[in-house]
Parts: structure tokens; sequence; C-alpha cells
């Protein structure tokens, strides 16, 4: 039982000091129902009745350690009104009716936190909620950790649904045990055992007719938190847990709209790392799926490969708000891992899929608007060899870049050949092209991000920076000159830099880093041009890459499984 001192004041229930200062989560009371629910719980635990029954007061002690509640008790008007309306409905006797002014219900305040450092009974199943069971009492069995309630005339079972956290995500997710329903941010859970992740920093979850606001607590986003979420998982799943990399792939925690993450499944998901710069993104969750579907069953009739691709999608428990979506492939290496020495042979190799890539979505009018190294995905490549020459000869799992986040794609409408700039609603600020933010855009903002992303793995370093004012091209920016001159100077070092190291780099992939960075209000002669297309950045490519070439001759002449003698695949499988 977790109580301030009646001297306390300012008391901080989640501060350093308070028995829920290292709980990752807290499942606050939200409507009348809970709130009374919660009060009548804590007047259970306080009970002194029976404190020579030692079943009794072990049941009161388990429950005690998973809530924490004020020190004095405070009048609620909804929960006077719930009361009253109960007392109405059960009295037989017209005079008990509501006109008679009723005193204002007391209740105690408080909220249940999840902290690993106190374990749930079934460990790996995470903590249990439900109402009380008087059997157990008896026996001095507690059912549950979180005890919500415990009248029997609520909806709730005696271990109603779980909470636990996502091995893959680190998310705190809900899943049934033997309740009817539950309700978590809008999407229901009617089955055993069907999960539904809590992706906001305040989640809505309703179990019967008790409504509870599920919050992410500072300690959680803190190191420490972060730290020890990561040993309580481990402990319960030993080492079968997701890379760093994977994890870091997943998309941070969202306020208000569902991210699509490069996870197999198509949840709000978040990673244990610092928030991002990304822009939120608003579109209803089935537009995304069906933009999905859309692009991948394109792909597949065309036989592209270097983009993400629905497989399967999967609605759960008959709701069409709760679904999963099987991406392929998955991937844990990105461009950002690649080291600085890799072989120019293998840049131009990934170059050449990200532009594949992104010729197949510009042909049909797509834009991926968030081009960046993180969201280039590189499958069959070792990075302990990436400073090796790439092979003519095509081994049976060749290097092969992939385009992810595809819940970044945008549509341009068949009436227009662009989109409208709406500052600030996608992408990523240090690889938005100039127009992106300040007129319009097409695919050819793709090929600019692309740039800088190739820029970043060549060099070792972006080409530039923006300050707190974010990009100097952004057209509601209200003083627009010493950010762009700061960003001419840089791009002028950029273009400089880049001309000086043909020789490293060659001539292919210079060629393109020079002409990918092409924009009319550039202050170089020379790059003052319109900027080409991925499709004719492509053309290019090929046509000065002599690797390249003989690559294509090699795939021309030999069959698509390369087999030994034996009929055995070779070896020498990924690119080395």
């Amino acid at each position: 039982m977790a109580s301030p001192s009646s001297n306390a004041t300012n008391w901080d229930p989640l501060g350093a000091n308070s028995p829920a200062g290292r709980a990752l989560v807290i499942l606050r009371p939200e409507n009348a129902a809970a709130k009374l629910a919660f009060s009548e719980v804590v007047d259970f635990i306080q009970e002194q009745t029976h404190r020579d029954d030692e079943n009794l007061v072990r049941i009161q002690s388990h429950y005690a350690q998973f809530f924490w509640f004020a020190d004095e008790q405070v009048s609620d008007p909804a929960v006077t009104r719930l009361v009253n309306q109960r007392r109405s409905v059960g009295s037989s006797s017209p005079s008990s009716s509501s006109e008679h002014s009723s005193p204002p219900v007391t209740i105690w305040t408080g909220f249940y936190f999840l902290d690993p450092d106190t374990s749930p009974l079934i460990h790996s199943l995470g903590w249990s909620g439900g109402r009380l069971s008087k059997k157990n009492v008896a026996l001095g069995q507690p059912v549950v950790d979180l005890l919500l309630t415990i009248s029997r005339k609520t909806q709730l079972a005696r271990r109603h649904a779980f909470i636990s956290f996502s091995k893959e995500t680190q998310m705190a997710c809900v899943s049934l045990d033997f309740g009817d329903s539950a309700v978590i941010n809008n999407t229901s859970v009617s089955s055993q055992g069907s999960t539904v992740a809590c992706a906001n920093a305040e989640n809505s979850i309703s179990l019967g007719d008790l409504r509870y606001t599920l919050e992410y607590t500072p300690h959680c986003r803190r190191s420490e938190g972060q730290a020890r979420l990561r040993d309580y998982l481990t402990a319960i799943h030993d080492d079968d847990q997701p890379t760093k990399e994977a994890l870091l792939a997943t998309p941070t925690p969202t306020m208000n709209a569902q991210t699509i993450g490069r996870t197999p499944s198509l949840r709000p998901a978040w990673s244990a790392g610092a928030p991002s710069d990304e822009c939120g993104r608003q579109l209803p969750i089935r537009e995304k799926i069906e933009v999905i579907k859309s692009i991948s069953q394109i792909a597949t009739m065309e036989r592209q490969t270097n983009i993400l691709t629905c497989v399967e999608s999967i609605h759960m428990g008959g709701n069409i708000h709760e679904f999963h979506i099987v991406l392929e492939p998955f991937v844990d290496i990105t461009l950002d891992k690649v080291p600085l020495q890799t072989h120019r042979t293998k840049l131009e190799l990934i170059l050449r899929d990200c532009l594949q890539g992104l010729s197949f979505l510009h042909a049909h009018d797509f834009v991926h608007t968030d081009i960046k190294p993180t969201n280039i995905g590189l499958v069959n490549l070792r990075l302990d060899h990436a400073h090796n020459e790439a092979s003519s000869e095509l081994p049976p799992r060749p290097l092969r870049a992939v385009l992810l986040d595809l819940d970044s794609i945008e549509k341009i409408h068949h009436w227009r050949k662009t989109i409208p700039a709406r500052p600030g609603t996608n992408g990523t600020i240090g690889f938005h092209s100039p127009e992106h933010e300040s007129s319009e855009y097409d695919g050819r903002t793709d090929v600019w991000a692309l740039d800088v992303s190739l820029f970043r793995v060549a060099f070792g370093r972006l080409p530039w920076s923006f300050g707190t004012q974010g990009n100097p091209w952004k057209r509601d920016v209200s003083d627009r000159a010493p950010g762009r001159i700061s960003f001419h100077s840089k791009y002028r070092a950029a273009i400089t830099e880049i001309s000086n190291q043909e020789r490293l780099l060659g001539a292919a992939l210079c060629e393109f880093l020079l002409a990918a960075f092409l924009f009319p209000l550039s202050e170089i002669p020379s790059q003052k041009a319109v900027r080409p297309s991925s499709a004719r950045c492509l053309s290019s490519l090929l046509r000065a890459s002599s690797s390249l070439r003989a690559r294509e001759a090699k795939s021309h002449k030999e069959p698509a499984s390369q087999e030994t003698e034996q009929g055995r695949p070779s070896k020498r499988l990924a690119e080395s």
C-alpha cells in the first residue's frame, strides 16, 4: 500500500522518493465507475477488522504493491451522480429519487503502477487485472496483481486481462484472459490471447464498464528506465530478443497518429531510442493499407524487388481496426550502418537499386517523401567485407537495396503533376529538397534526398544541417536570409568536395552526386538547373559505370539460380 505522509506538501507520486518512482507505466481510473471501484479497493486494503486473518493480510499485502493513493479523500461530482443513480435504481420507494439532495461522495484517488522490481504473479504473461475472488481470499491466494474492483456487479472477470511489454517493440500491450472484451484506443479485443499495443503517450483502456488511462512515466523515457525494461524482458525471454538494429528500425511513440514501421507487423510501435525529427502523419490507417496493397500488387506484376511489399494483411478478432500486415523482406541492416570505406562498386549497386525503386514509384505517380539512410534497407551485405570490390560474378544471394517506410508515400493525383508543399507534414527535415517545403514537388524531391543519403555514406557526414528554424526554404519561416546564406555556403563546400573526390569515388557516383543536387536557385552556375528524374539518373548511372554494365551482361547470360556441378548452391552466397 503506497501512500504519502499526511505532512507532505507538493507530493509527486512519481518522484524519486515515491513507491511508484521507478514505475514504467501507470493505469489511472478515468470514468466514475473506475474511480469508485478504485476507492473501494483502497478501503478493502486498509480494512483492519480482521487483521488476525493471515490469509486476508497476505492478499491485502499483495494487492497493495501495485497501486498508489493520496492521503486524503476528495469529493467527486461524477462519482456522486453514479452512486445516486445506483441507489435510485436499487430502491423500490419513489421517495428515494434524486429530487432529495444527497451529500457528496468522497473517494480515494490514485493509480495502479507497473514496476519490474515488483514481479507479477505470472511472470511470462505480465501484470493481470480483474475483480476480487472471495474464494481465493479465504485461501490466501491472490488471483490478479491489479485489483480493479471488489464488486461482482461489474462486467469484469476475476482475471480479465494482462498488461505486458512486447519484446519486439518494448511497448506496453493489453491482452484478454477470461474477460469478454477490452477496448484500447478505440480498438476492440474480443478473443482470448489477442493483443493490442499502447502506442500513444496516453492510452484509453476500457475493461468492461471501467475506463482507464495508461500512461508511460517520465522514468520509462529516461535511459535508466529503458535499461530496466530491457533487463526485465531479457530475464523473461533470455536471448530471444530483436537486434538493436531491428529495435531502432521501429518508429518512436506518437501522440496522435498510428505509424507503419519496418518490422513485419503493422502496429503502432516505438523504440527505446531517442525521439526522431520525423513529422507526424494523419492519414487514416485503412487508407495507408490500401496504398501499400496497391503498390505491392503493381510491384509483384512488374517484378520490382527494390521496395518493401505487403505479403498479407491479417485482421484480428473480426475488428477492422485491429490487424497485422506482413511485409517483406525484413532487414536489420540499413544504409546508415554502412562503413565509411565501403567500396565504390558496392555503393554503385546500392544506388542502382534505390534508383530502380524510385523509378518504379515515380512511374506510377507515387512520391516516397522520406528517403534517408535509415529508410534504405540492405539485404545480403556483409559489413566486414564492405571495403572489398563487388565481384562481376553474380552470387546466388546478391546485395540488394530496398526502400523502406511505405507509410510516407504520397500519391500525385491524375489531375496534377506535383504535390503542393505542406511545411512540417512529412519527410525528415535534413533531407528535404528546397522545393519540398517552399512550393510544390514531385519525384525529384526523392532524388535530392537520396543524394543527401549517399553523401552521408561516401563522406561520413551530412552535407549540411539546419538550425532551430529548420529548413531555410520553408515558406512560413519569417527571416529566411541567414539560414539560406548558411545553406549556400555549405552547399558550395559539398559540391567542391564531390568534384575533388572523383578519383576515389569514380565518375559514375560523382556524376549522380552532382546532378541530384541541381536546383534553379543554386548560386553555382553549373548547378543552376532543373534536377533530373530518377529514371534519367538511373540511365546515366548504368551508362557511366563499367562495373554495373559488366554485371548486367553477366545476368543476361547466366541462369537466375546459380548452382555447382553437383546441383548444390555455391558456398559464396552473400556479397563479399
